[in-house]
Parts: C-alpha cells; sequence; structure tokens
C-alpha cells in the first residue's frame, strides 16, 4: 500500500497526466520547456553577438569552433538525463515510486561522474582536442581559452544542471525545471559584455567562456535548493544512500540512454567535419556559419523543448496502458509546433541578411551568413517533425528506434551529404546537408508514428 506521502504525489501526478485537457496539459508541460529553451538559444546568441561586437572573425571563429564539444557535453545529459527522466516517468505511470527514486540516484550520481571524467580528458587532450576541431595557427590560443572555462573548468555545472532539469521535468514539475536552468542564462546574457567588452574585462572569447562556466553554476545551485524545499513531495532524490546498481534501473536508462547519447556524438561529428570543412575557407566563412547556425537555433530549439516537454505526458500514459490519451497528445503537439515553425521558417527566409547583419557589420560575413541561413532554415520543418517523432519512442522507452533515426541522419544521410553537396556546390552546399536528411527522416518519422498508433490502439 502507498504512504500517505505517495498517496499525496499520486493525486498530483494524476490530476497533470490522466485527467487535465490534452491542449491544457501539452501546454502546461511544453509552454516552460520551450521557453527556457528559448532563453537558452538567447544566452548562445548573446555570446556570438557580444564577441561579435569586437568585430573579430578570429574571436567569433573561436566560439564557433569550440561548439562540437559543447555540444559533446548532451552525450551525457541525454544518456542520464533522457535516458533517467523516461524511466522515471514510465515508474510512475506504473506507480513504482521506489524505482522512480532509484532511478533519479543513479542518474545523477552516474551524469556527476562521467562529467568529471569528461573535464579531465579535455585538460589532459586539448592539444589533440583542438586539432581534432579544426582550429588553424590564428585560431588556436583563442578557442583553447574558451574552452579553458567551459569545458575544464565548466563541463560538471554545465551537464549537471541540465542533467537535474531532466529529472525535475519527469514528475510533471516543468514550471521549475525551466526557471532553474532560465537563471543561469539569463544571468549569462548579463555578464557577457561585462566580461567579453573591452569597456568591461575586455577577455574576448575567454570571457563568453568564464560567463557560462559562473552561470552553469548558479544554475546548479537553485536546483540544489529546489531539491531541499521539496524534499517531502518530489521524487527526485539525489541522496548518496538511495544509490544502488540495480541491473533493471541500468537497463531501463541505457535503453534510451545510449542511443540519445550515441545520437548526440554523431552531431559532434557531423558539426566537426562541417567545420573542418568551413575553416578551409578562411576565418570569415568559418564566422559566418556560426552565425548562421545560432541563428536557426532558434527554430530547433522550440522545436526540441516542445518534444521534451511532452516526453513525461506520452510516457506515463504509454506506462499506465492509456494509448489513446498518448495519441492525442502527440498529434495535437505535432499541428501546433508544425504550423509555428513553418512561420519562423518563412521569416528567416526573407530576412536571412538582416538578421546575419545583427551579429556582425563585416560584408563578407553577412554575404556568406545570409546564404547560410536559407539552407538551413528550409529544413526546420522537417527536423521538427523528426524531432518529436524521436521524442515519442524516447518517452516510451523504445531507444532502438530513436538509434536508427540517428544513425540515419548523421551517418547514412548528412555526412555523405556534407562531402557531396561540398564537392558539387563549394561552401555553400554545406548549408543544405541537414535539410536533406531531415526532409528524408520526417517521411520515415510519419510512416512509424502511424504504424505505431495502430499497433497501440
Amino acid at each position: 500500500m502507498p504512504n500517505a506521502k505517495e498517496q499525496s504525489i499520486d493525486a498530483q501526478k494524476a490530476e497533470l497526466f490522466e485527467r487535465m485537457p490534452i491542449p491544457q496539459a501539452v501546454m502546461q508541460m511544453a509552454v516552460p520547456t520551450v521557453l527556457s529553451s528559448l532563453v537558452m538559444v538567447i544566452y548562445n546568441l548573446a555570446d556570438t553577438y557580444f564577441v561579435g561586437m569586437l568585430n573579430d572573425p578570429v574571436e567569433n571563429a573561436a566560439v564557433t569552433l569550440a561548439a562540437p564539444v559543447l555540444l559533446a557535453f548532451n552525450a551525457i545529459i541525454n544518456l542520464f538525463g533522457v535516458g533517467g527522466s523516461s524511466l522515471m516517468s514510465r515508474y510512475l505511470g506504473k506507480k513504482e515510486y521506489a524505482a522512480v527514486r532509484k532511478s533519479s540516484a543513479v542518474s545523477f550520481y552516474c551524469a556527476l561522474g562521467f562529467s568529471i571524467l569528461f573535464s579531465l580528458a579535455a585538460g589532459l587532450f586539448h592539444t589533440q582536442l583542438l586539432a581534432i576541431l579544426g582550429t588553424a595557427a590564428d585560431t588556436e590560443a583563442a578557442t583553447w581559452e574558451y574552452l579553458r572555462w567551459t569545458t575544464l573548468c565548466g563541463a560538471v555545472p554545465a551537464i549537471m544542471n541540465v542533467v537535474l532539469a531532466n529529472l525535475v521535468r519527469s514528475e510533471g514539475a516543468s514550471l521549475h525545471a525551466s526557471i532553474g536552468t532560465m537563471s543561469g542564462c539569463l544571468l549569462n546574457i548579463v555578464l557577457d559584455p561585462v566580461f567579453i567588452l573591452p569597456a568591461g574585462l575586455g577577455m574576448g572569447a575567454a570571457g563568453a567562456g568564464l560567463a557560462t562556466f559562473l552561470s552553469n553554476c548558479v544554475a546548479c545551485v537553485y536546483f540544489f535548493i529546489l531539491l531541499w524545499i521539496r524534499r517531502r513531495t518530489t521524487m527526485v532524490c539525489v541522496n548518496p544512500r538511495v544509490f544502488a546498481f540495480e541491473p533493471e534501473i541500468f537497463k531501463g536508462i541505457c535503453a534510451v540512454g545510449i542511443p540519445a547519447a550515441i545520437q548526440n556524438l554523431l552531431n559532434v561529428t557531423s558539426m566537426t567535419v562541417l567545420n573542418n570543412f568551413t575553416s578551409s575557407y578562411g576565418s570569415n566563412a568559418v564566422a559566418a556559419m556560426g552565425i548562421s547556425q545560432k541563428i536557426n537555433m532558434i527554430p530547433m530549439y522550440i522545436a526540441m523543448g516542445v518534444s521534451q516537454g511532452v516526453m513525461p505526458l506520452v510516457g506515463y500514459n504509454y506506462a499506465s496502458g492509456n494509448r489513446e490519451r498518448m495519441k492525442k497528445a502527440v498529434t495535437f503537439t505535432a499541428r501546433i509546433s508544425v504550423s509555428f515553425i513553418l512561420l519562423v521558417t518563412v521569416f528567416y527566409y526573407v530576412g536571412a541578411e538582416g538578421l546575419i547583419r545583427l551579429f556582425m557589420k563585416n560584408e563578407e560575413v553577412v554575404a556568406y551568413g545570409s546564404r547560410f541561413l536559407h539552407g538551413m532554415c528550409i529544413g526546420t520543418v522537417f527536423l521538427t517533425v523528426d524531432f518529436l517523432a524521436v521524442g515519442v519512442f524516447q518517452a516510451c522507452g523504445m531507444g532502438k528506434k530513436s538509434l536508427i533515426f540517428a544513425i540515419l541522419r548523421k551517418i547514412v544521410l548528412e555526412i555523405p551529404a556534407l562531402f557531396l553537396l561540398n564537392r558539387l556546390w563549394p561552401l555553400y552546399g554545406l548549408a543544405y546537408a541537414q535539410t536533406c536528411a531531415e526532409v528524408v527522416l520526417a517521411i520515415a518519422a510519419v510512416i512509424l508514428l502511424q504504424r505505431m498508433f495502430r499497433e497501440t490502439k
């Protein structure tokens, strides 16, 4: 029999996950996550914007070249944040509360251990790392100064604050999860001009890294305070005594987490290939590609935020057997997200040159960047469908399907397209590689989701 605490928690979760109207439940879960994602994009753009104010392509290129390393953080975040939160939601749907607590503890301490190892590896092998990233003689020093703060010092807080956000979101506390990540992002935006610009400390790209490090530390503090305040009502547990090597827990986390981590590592690989191709055309081309990618992150993060926001709702109802409610949640989410991203795509295509000019006045960078953004933004509608499908697979514990999508996206489609398009249409073809991949994957996503709904009817 559940105790009084568990009965109270059960009643709270049932209202959100089982009885609330689908539009209201989706909005309650997705809107805070999307807002959090947008703030994260703004803080990424802030780095690019304030470094761009230096009007030094080398400093801007340093931030771009370091991006794959920061993206690699998501391998650990996906393994234990996405994998752990998916398992927690499914255990909540089954009302197995002890397993929920154990899942959160295992996810937290494993993520902590891996993030420490990542930081140490980056410091020990930084020379080899800079070579892999495609740095040249003029960009090597600035790139390492940025990585020193964001990775050597900052990997642990950067990874742990997002892992904690995923664990908190798994039990329906989407607003609290978003406030935590947004607190760090907003602080980063405030600190960026102080550390980057000559009017402040004048540290350039290194200042952007220091601001990011301090901001992530503050976000971690927020989550620890939140868990302490909510210790009587939350299922998220970071008590080391609850941590235990239970095969079923690890298998459940890894079933979703490993495919998600592999997907991220493949993203890092494709970004590294892209940067190596782009760097052969000079620092202006690298800076333009970086600015275009950052701008295109806005619709991409919106799509990602929607898919992550509804994951607990989908996973809970899938595990509890309410497949019809799960299907309605997915279809409603698809309609609103695709419609909104389509409008953003039109705006981006028409206003590409003006958007690039906001970040750097260099005419060559603007010319490159506007054409890059044209190619990137076309694929965001298809990417939205792809993200939603992968989110559904992860929520339902179908890690193999999400892994297949990752392999198709990067190894089979996008990376070969980078080589082919760069040969057929030097430099500018690189911006269309992801779009080509996402069109194919969106078609596959629709087919697989329809088949899944028929099978679970």
